[in-house]
C-alpha cells in the first residue's frame, strides 16, 4: 500500500477546474479523482504512463494528472493537474 499526497498547488489547480465546470462534469471529476486516489494507493505503477525522469501521467475523468512515485518510502506525490478531454 502506498500513501498519496496532493501538493497544495495541484489541489488549487483541481479546485480551479472544478469550479469552472458544470455539475455533470463535477460529478465526473469527483468520481475520477476518487478512483484515481484508490488506484494510486494500491499500485501507482499500474496507473497512467511514465514520462521523463520519475514523472508519471494519468488521465482520470476530464483531468491530466502528473505524479511521482517514491518507492523506498512507498509514497506518491501528485504535483500538477490540468483539464483534459470533454
Amino acid at each position: 500500500m502506498y500513501r498519496y499526497e496532493w501538493f497544495t498547488t495541484a489541489l488549487d489547480e483541481l479546485a480551479d477546474i472544478y469550479v469552472s465546470v458544470g455539475s455533470d462534469e463535477r460529478d465526473r471529476i469527483a468520481g475520477g479523482v476518487a478512483a484515481f486516489n484508490a488506484r494510486l494507493a494500491d499500485d501507482p505503477f499500474a496507473v497512467g504512463e511514465s514520462r521523463q525522469f520519475d514523472i508519471r501521467i494519468a488521465f482520470p475523468s476530464l483531468l491530466c494528472v502528473y505524479f511521482r512515485v517514491d518507492v523506498p518510502n512507498r509514497q506518491v506525490r501528485v504535483t500538477r493537474v490540468t483539464r483534459y478531454g470533454k
